[in-house]
């Protein structure tokens, strides 16, 4: 009666793990760039201020319909904010969607090359005595 670890099998060997952060880390990059931005008002009743989100940049008449009836200064002000809020966001979507893109692929190349099989004869190293 042999014993088998309960563990392995739902254990994920290194390269699956790899695969599968590649993967979350580029669909929350993907789903960060589509969720819309928002800021916070100076006045917290008015509520958040919707800026877009970072595939749009700033939709102006958006934060225009969150303030009310803004100031130009104040319209200005939250733009730079928004513009601001977006940029940032957008350099935490590329930094989770170029790598889950590039271990997603390598992954996927290093899947492929070791499935192709022995390598034929004539390619593999010399063996037995080194000529003299």
């Amino acid at each position: 009666m042999s014993e088998e670890d309960p563990l392995a099998q739902i254990t994920l060997t290194p390269r699956r793990f790899g695969a599968v952060l590649a993967v979350a880390a580029m669909l929350l990059g993907l789903v960060l760039a589509l969720v819309p931005v928002r800021v916070a008002p100076v006045d917290p009743a008015l509520g958040p201020v919707n800026c877009g989100n970072t595939i749009g940049g700033v939709e102006t008449p958006w934060v225009l319909e969150d303030l009310g009836q803004p100031t130009r200064e104040t319209t200005i002000a939250y733009i730079a904010m928004c513009e601001e809020a977006i940029s940032d966001r957008g350099t935490t979507v590329l930094l989770l969607v170029v790598p889950g893109l590039i271990g997603g692929l390598a992954l996927s190349v290093v899947r492929w090359g070791s499935a192709r099989g022995p390598a034929s004869p004539g390619s593999a190293p010399p063996s037995g005595p080194a000529p003299a």
